[in-house]
């Protein structure tokens, strides 16, 4: 009979257990905390950005609200403002005298030297104030104000409801006193008045005026642009001189008015 041997696990010693557990595979599981907080901080930005556009959106709406709301408010004013409600009747403008001294033409050269001493009466007549900004004063030969021979500008000033003002311009044309601004005078022109002083005695000269004004009614305010003229300004000269006076002093102009949209600039 045969005989069977068995062998029993040789027992082992504690340290050998430890060695043999430390030689068992490891199973490690990392999380990454950079993944982690990548997640989080994309969608932290999506909010914000989501967060960011609403406030924007909100503001933009409250903005065309108000402005629409202003433009309600300030276009009613705004054509108040614009419009009279009666066309008002426009300042006096009087040419109350005018003398012409050192006159003289040198028709070779085609020059002309002379003095124009104006003096003006301009009053505001019926409306609540006038602001008027400028005032050009071109004077002519005769009739065609494009035969221009001097200018000159005044200061500006206001005039309330019944006040007038006292102007005095003087023109020049050549001679001392002469400035650069001053038009030039063809040759043509001044022969015409050396003969028409030779023959007659007497120049007839034209006025015009380029006034920028601002009236300012009880309820409206309005931009305004006058271009007063006057004609026939007969100047007689003294025998054998070069100097003589208006003829027909106080001589009123016509005002056309030209209404233009007030700006608020």
């Amino acid at each position: 009979m045969a005989s069977s041997t068995r062998f029993s696990p040789l027992p082992q010693s504690e340290p050998d257990r430890d060695n043999h557990e430390d030689q068992l595979p490891l199973s490690i599981s990392v999380e990454s905390t950079n993944t982690r907080s990548g997640i989080s901080s994309e969608h932290y930005y999506a909010e914000e950005i989501f967060s960011i556009s609403a406030r924007t959106c909100e503001m933009i709406q409250d903005l065309l609200g108000l402005t629409l709301l202003m433009m309600l408010i300030l276009l009613p004013l705004y054509k108040r403002l614009g419009t009279p409600k009666e066309n008002p009747i426009p300042p006096l403008f009087v040419l109350n005298s005018m003398y012409l001294s050192n006159f003289t033409t040198t028709g070779s050269t085609g020059g002309i030297s002379a003095t124009w001493d104006a003096k003006f009466t301009v009053t505001n007549t019926n409306v609540s104030c006038i602001y008027f900004r400028s005032i050009d004063f071109t004077i002519f030969y005769k009739h065609n104000p494009e035969d221009a021979l001097s200018v000159a500008s005044s200061y500006p000033f206001y005039l309330d409801k019944g006040e007038y003002v006292k102007l005095h311009l003087k023109f020049t044309k050549g001679g001392e006193g002469w400035e650069d601004n001053q038009p030039s005078v063809e040759n043509r022109l001044v022969e015409e008045m050396g003969k028409d002083k030779a023959k007659n005695g007497a120049l007839s000269f034209g006025m015009q005026m380029k006034v920028q004004a601002i009236y300012y009614g009880e309820t409206w305010v309005s931009d305004v642009v006058m271009n007063p003229h006057c004609e026939d300004l007969r100047v007689q000269f003294l025998p054998h001189e070069d100097s003589g006076r208006m003829a027909n002093p106080n001589r009123n102009f016509s005002v056309p008015l030209h209404w233009k949209p007030f700006s608020f600039f």
